[in-house]
């Protein structure tokens, strides 16, 4: 059977491969799905900056030379040049948003396979069913966490990763530890009814925290949540 790993390989190489074990894969996972679209809509954007038309000595002087004369090879190879300089900023430009963009989409996909881990409780998982949880993780949470209702060791982008629901005033939270994922900055999202925010952990990866439909719950509340999570966390390494 083919991993995510290899899928994503193989599908970079070719977004548009018919492949029918690609396509099988594709369809029975839906982080997956989710990553090849981000990838043609990837593809689409590059393709339209490489259209982008050269400019002609005519429209950029404020004088031209006689229509039968031939325009300086100089000023076509500036024009080529500043097209392929547009075309390499642009295609920087998505591939800086992409990464941040295509991990909360896999966060999101995620959420839709567990969806009895939202319920609202205030009875808290056995201590040594959470430990066992994040062991692999090395990290433990004290008490300043709040209430875990939930926990869960979930595969996710090839690795496995803790997967916790906390009880907060305003409502469950779910948080996953993804040390084996890195962000330069934080990254918030709001899409298909949940929203949250991957906040970078220097040596630690990343954590992703995350409301389904919050309603009026604002991005200054999701921050205070962050904050008390990450200060409940104790890195054992």
């Amino acid at each position: 059977m083919m991993d995510h790993a290899r899928y994503r390989m193989l599908i970079s190489a070719d977004p548009h491969s018919s492949d029918p074990q690609l396509r099988a894969h594709r369809d029975g996972c839906a982080e997956c799905g989710l990553y090849t679209q981000q990838l043609l809509r990837f593809e689409s954007r590059l393709e339209r900056a490489l259209k982008v038309d050269m400019p002609t000595p005519a429209a950029v002087l404020p004088f031209t030379r006689p229509a039968a004369a031939r325009p300086p090879k100089s000023w076509r190879w500036l024009a080529i040049a500043a097209s392929v300089l547009l075309c390499i900023v642009v295609a920087a430009g998505i591939w800086i948003v992409l990464p941040g963009a295509s991990l909360a989409a896999d966060v999101v996909a995620h959420m839709a396979g567990e969806p009895q881990a939202w319920k609202l409780t205030d009875v808290a998982v056995a201590d040594t069913e959470l430990n066992d949880v994040l062991r692999d993780s090395q990290l433990r949470l004290t008490g300043a966490a709040g209430i875990v209702s939930y926990a869960a060791s979930c595969a996710f982008r090839g690795h496995r990763v803790p997967h916790l629901v906390v009880q907060t005033p305003s409502g469950p939270v779910t948080v996953m530890v993804l040390v084996h994922e890195s962000v330069s900055r934080p990254t918030q999202f709001d899409e298909q009814g949940y929203r949250g925010t991957i906040v970078p952990v220097p040596g630690h990866g990343s954590i992703a925290v995350l409301m389904q439909d919050p309603g009026g719950t604002h991005v200054r509340d999701l921050q205070g949540i962050i904050a008390q999570l990450r200060d409940a966390i104790v890195w054992t390494r």
